[in-house]
């Protein structure tokens, strides 16, 4: 077992190591200005959804803390969006919703060229692809009909979490692969139901609940919604999030591309990652805890679609949607590879439960994570230990710590340049 002053020393170097995975400011910052100036032009005065009220906001990993980098030197952060309208025609269906809005988008230049073919429930903006090669994300937004008036209510949850219903957050969304009700249903409850800002409020509630005390991160809380302030730290359970969803792509990123389809999903990660947290202060007892636990949140239900019994992994604001469906699809091999990872992330953490060879943590860590993350993490902590030592601060044991003898091995940790994207090597 990890001794008091290795645990402390292991926790630092995988938040540091969660830190080097997150996008950086000047990627949070780009991205939010796209994000800003496409939500200005659909809730524009003069948009041909300005009569509904339309409400833009951003979902997803971006709003709970969790982005990462993607280990592709081609490939592009996810960012996502909602455009929400307050209301329709009466005569509407979910085509119509989609259209108006991929309409509203064609009409100004710039998107109309960086507009990628329609999507089962998005409209794509490819920035990268098709505008800027430094632009290195995209932009999926997401049409919806809200029904229950809670956008002043939402944006009075975000204030306080604690005090909010999730279930007024419920959305009507557009799902094209949902016939023929995409082209037939005009009452927006017969639509396919979401609850994006439920499952955010949802989760950061978790996240915060460190040890029974309450930790405030950022409000979610303006037509277009202001995104997070950029945050350099995250509490316990955002931080096993990302260094799970970074294993999992080092994982698979060998796999051809039609099996990397396979590779367990971000929002089942996320979701059984937060039901197994059980508010641990630390990141080493938090994510061997989730590690060992988060297979026993998965359910065995008969799916009243198939008649089948089958693999369930309910979306916590909305009990009725599978986020495992596709497990059960002919020749899926979804669960297979679920297992496949499960095993390996206990392989390779399972050397935090037993004395560490202190010599060999750096090169575990890579092949978990990648050669350059890790490399700059162990620079960025000798930097530490150092600017410590030079200061008379430093209390570390450098043959008993774990952090001393890590970056022992590393040639002038200082000259190590630093990294903002971490791809293949």
């Amino acid at each position: 077992m990890l001794t008091t002053q290795q645990n402390t020393e292991l926790d630092e170097i995988l938040d540091i190591l969660g830190e080097n995975l997150s996008i950086t400011e000047a990627q949070h910052n780009a991205a939010v200005k796209s994000y800003q100036a496409v939500g200005d032009w659909l809730t524009k005065p003069d948009s041909d959804l300005a009569n509904y009220n339309p409400v833009v906001s951003p979902q997803g990993s971006f709003i709970i803390g969790t982005t990462i980098q993607t280990i592709d030197p081609d490939g592009d952060i996810d960012l996502d969006v909602v455009c929400e309208l307050n209301g329709k025609r009466q005569s509407w269906t979910q085509k119509d919703v989609k259209e108006l809005v991929g309409d509203q988008l064609r009409k100004h230049k710039t998107y109309e060229s960086l507009l990628d073919e329609e999507g089962r429930r998005c409209w794509t903006l490819k920035y990268r692809e098709n505008g800027n090669v430094s632009e290195r994300y995209h932009m999926d937004i997401l049409p919806a009909v809200n029904t229950t008036g809670h956008s002043i209510i939402k944006e009075r949850a975000y204030l306080n979490l604690s005090d909010q219903k999730i279930e007024d957050l419920v959305l009507s969304i557009t799902d094209k692969e949902r016939v023929p009700g995409y082209y037939v249903y005009t009452d927006p409850s017969m639509w396919y139901l979401s609850n994006p800002f439920g499952y955010a409020i949802w989760f950061i509630k978790i996240a915060q609940d460190v040890k029974g005390i309450k930790r405030k991160t950022f409000s979610l809380n303006a037509s277009v919604k202001p995104t997070p302030a950029y945050q350099r730290q995250r509490l316990p359970l955002q931080r096993v999030v990302q260094l799970l969803k970074r294993h999992r792509d080092i994982m698979f990123k060998d796999y051809s591309d039609e099996d990397k389809k396979e590779k367990p999903i971000s929002c089942i990660i996320t979701t059984l990652a937060a039901h197994a947290y059980d508010g641990e202060d630390n990141i080493v007892d938090a994510i061997i805890s989730v590690i060992n636990n988060m297979k026993g949140f998965i359910e065995t239900r008969l799916d009243p679609e198939s008649g089948k019994y089958v693999k369930w992994i309910s979306n916590p604001v909305k009990p009725t949607e599978n986020f495992a469906d596709r497990w059960a699809l002919p020749n899926s091999k979804r669960e297979e590879y679920f297992n496949d990872w499960i095993e390996k992330l206990q392989q390779d953490f399972g050397i935090f439960n037993s004395p560490i060879n202190r010599i060999s943590l750096a090169e575990s860590l890579k092949k978990s994570f990648g050669e350059a993350p890790v490399t700059k993490t162990f620079s960025d902590i000798g930097n530490n230990m150092r600017a410590l030592t030079e200061s008379g601060n430093n209390n570390v044991d450098r043959k008993l710590g774990l952090v001393g003898a890590a970056v022992t091995g590393l040639q002038d940790v200082s000259k190590v340049q630093p990294h903002t994207f971490f791809g293949d090597e």
